[in-house]
């Protein structure tokens, strides 16, 4: 399992409880400590263009408001530090950042010595107690999640190997007493009824967990800024400056050198640009200045997909898609050109009172879309400790001729050929016609809508004028995916108007 998985099951089957009793035994290592009274600002990247949408999400789940920042593909909002689990499950976040302090109009000097030695001295006066605490106990709470996972991981092991014993004990002398013995004795053993997630397949692709050693170190980290405290605690740290604008006399590189030695010299951290400990952001936008600590060590946005395919989306932005469409319970979902399905098993694991169906043309993406469904029902399974069934199917089809009876499906949301990596643009002046036709066969009149992905505006324009007696253009949200410009485009279906539209289908 890669390090993101890991990261975002470990804080999936959080609690708050679990951050009261870390934040308790905090208070009791240090009486005047009030970590649970400290409100923090928690700073997130979100695909561009789902600014609006993220900030949905918080408001709904966190009942926070968030401000949207200058900076494109960033939120910020407020919440108190016993909510630190819930926001790790959110669903339209790739990375989450605390932040230590933030200036709306910070003013440069003009030459780079006397700006680089301003960021040197900010270091040093930058209130880093509460953000340190947040830090430490975001680390505790990971920590003692993982030590959990691998007890009853331990534990459903011993307990499967016993009830096989016990199997074949009872198929030789014919009673039933053994086996109420060793149940007895496997709930005893098993604290919480979640298994570990030990049939979730390890990808070798991504990086391994490198934190288990700093992790460790912040558990026992002291969150306060006074290096009299943060002595014998050397933690391995980096800085990673995040700069836009044409104003500055610096580059990125350099103020993240000169901005980590102030850091290094302050707190007696070591520098270790991979295997690193504290990351500390420093993001300048213009004259928009923030510094934060990362809680985030990779980005969430692959947390249901194992197998990859040449264009997978990230589930960060299938989640915004599916989020704009609206889904109403019921609802029939249907991705028909899937990939390697990260929008209709995105659609499963949030909105499990729909119906989800992937399709595509390729057998191969229908192989992965197979396997990554079935990763993500063990890996609810392996939580919910039942069936971890989820209404969610894949086929294999055409997208120009879909086996669905007309006006059978609700929405549609999926990711077009760009005509890059899949396809080409020659070919989608002859695709993109036919399968908004094939959509609007299919798609429920006046209340279907569909969320449409793709790059190349232009033939998707045109092919989209030629349809305006079946669909209506609602909303356009301009993305990022990969470096490419592209568009995600909400269309309503129409009502048909007369019996010549429905006899052409």
């Amino acid at each position: 399992m890669s390090e993101v998985e890991k990261a975002v099951d470990a804080f999936s089957e959080m609690n708050l409880g679990d951050a009261r009793k870390l934040l308790g035994e905090d208070k009791e290592a240090d009486p005047n400590a009030s970590c649970k009274d400290i409100v923090i600002t928690i700073g997130a990247t979100v695909p561009t263009g789902f600014e609006l949408t993220a900030a949905d999400e918080v408001q709904e789940k966190l009942g926070s408001q968030s401000r949207i920042s200058k900076d494109r593909g960033k939120i910020y909002f407020e919440i108190p530090v016993i909510s630190l689990p819930q926001v790790h499950q959110l669903r339209s976040v790739d990375n989450l950042f605390v932040v230590v302090q933030e200036f709306k109009d910070y003013q440069f000097k003009e030459t780079k010595e006397e700006a680089l030695k301003d960021l040197e001295d900010l270091a040093k006066k930058l209130p880093w107690s509460d953000p340190l605490q947040v830090w430490k106990l975001n680390t505790s709470l990971k920590k003692k999640k993982t030590r959990q996972k691998k007890g009853n991981q331990q534990s459903n092991t011993k307990k499967q190997k016993m009830e096989g014993d016990v199997k074949g004990e009872r198929t030789v002398k014919g009673f039933h007493e053994p086996l109420q013995n060793i149940s007895g004795m496997a709930s005893s053993e098993i604290q919480d009824p979640q298994k570990a997630d030990e049939m979730v397949p390890p990808n070798e692709d991504e990086r391994s967990d490198f934190k288990e050693e700093g992790a460790s170190n912040g558990e026992n980290a002291s969150g306060d800024c006074k290096k009299s405290d943060m002595e014998g605690q050397v933690l391995k740290f980096r800085v990673t400056c995040n700069r836009a604008g044409d104003n500055h006399s610096f580059t990125s590189n350099e103020a993240a050198r000169d901005f980590g030695g102030a850091v290094q010299d302050f707190f007696q951290w070591k520098a270790d640009m991979t295997n690193f400990d504290v990351e500390v952001l420093l993001n300048i936008h213009n004259n928009e200045v923030v510094v934060g600590i990362a809680l985030t060590e990779e980005s969430l946005h692959r947390r249901n997909i194992t197998h990859f395919g040449p264009t997978t989306l990230r589930s960060t932005l299938a989640y915004g898609m599916l989020r704009l469409c609206d889904p109403q319970p019921a609802d029939i979902i249907i991705d028909p050109m899937c990939g390697t399905g990260a929008i209709p098993i995105e659609g499963a694991a949030e909105w499990p009172n729909c119906f989800h169906i992937a399709g595509d043309n390729n057998p191969q993406a229908v192989k992965r879309t197979a396997n990554n469904i079935s990763s993500l029902l063990k890996q609810i399974q392996s939580k919910e400790s039942s069936s971890g069934s989820r209404p969610i199917d894949n086929i294999q089809w055409d997208i120009c001729s879909l086996p669905l009876r007309t006006g059978s499906v609700d929405v549609i949301v999926t990711d077009m050929p760009f005509g890059k990596r899949i396809g080409s643009k020659k070919k989608n002046w002859d695709l993109y016609p036919a399968c908004l036709m094939e959509m609007g066969r299919i798609c429920r009149p006046r209340t279907g809508r569909a969320v449409l992905l793709t790059q190349d505006r232009k033939c998707f324009a045109k092919a989209l004028s030629k349809m305006g007696h079946i669909w209506r253009k609602s909303h356009t949200i301009w993305v990022n995916v990969g470096g490419l410009h592209a568009a995600v485009y909400l269309l309503k279906r129409l009502e048909e108007k007369n019996e010549e539209t429905k006899s052409k289908w």
